[in-house]
């Protein structure tokens, strides 16, 4: 199998979509501006022998916080939706559920939802796919109100942990 080089596109920056349960959260899926995909790290297991550690390959995987950057409307919405879900998730108890939107046929809010991210192709096709598994938030960020700076549109980072995630 050859490789070609020359055909190769590279990835837009902008060319990403974000999915997060459409029903429940429609704002935070159409405003998100920039994704911060997290980390992933397997930490080493430093095993003594004679005179010197020999690091082996760790039996856990250790997964970092995805961060969303959403554009907000004047009407607060999709800062709204975030903040009932973590109000939401202080005040229930938390009912697991892989992901589904509702639990057990119920017509309560999930403490948890899959976020997927669709990297797009040159034509605005789904490429690829990153599949946060039982996303729940842990943080919304700060809105800085400023009168004084040019025209530009406000934003909130919004933090989310996740049992792991998938690469499709």
């Amino acid at each position: 199998m050859s490789l070609d080089v020359c055909s190769t596109n590279y990835f837009n920056p902008t060319g990403f979509k974000v999915t997060i349960s459409k029903e429940n959260y429609p704002y935070l899926s159409f405003n998100a501006q920039q994704i911060q995909h997290p980390s992933m790290d397997i930490n080493a297991v430093d095993t003594g022998f004679k005179l010197a550690t020999i690091p082996f390959t760790g039996d856990r995987i250790e997964f970092g916080t995805v961060a969303i950057e959403a554009l907000l409307d004047e009407d607060l919405k999709v800062y709204g939706e975030v903040f009932n879900w973590m109000k939401r998730n202080l005040e229930v108890p938390h009912k697991l559920n892989s992901g589904v939107a509702y639990n057990n046929g119920s017509t309560e809010l999930a403490d948890y939802s899959d976020i997927r991210i669709s990297v797009l192709t040159n034509a605005n096709n789904a490429n690829r796919e990153f599949v946060y598994r039982n996303a729940f938030p842990v943080s919304l960020g700060d809105i800085a109100f400023n009168a004084s700076e040019e025209q530009s549109f406000i934003t909130c980072t919004i933090g989310f942990r996740f049992d792991y995630f998938d690469f499709i």
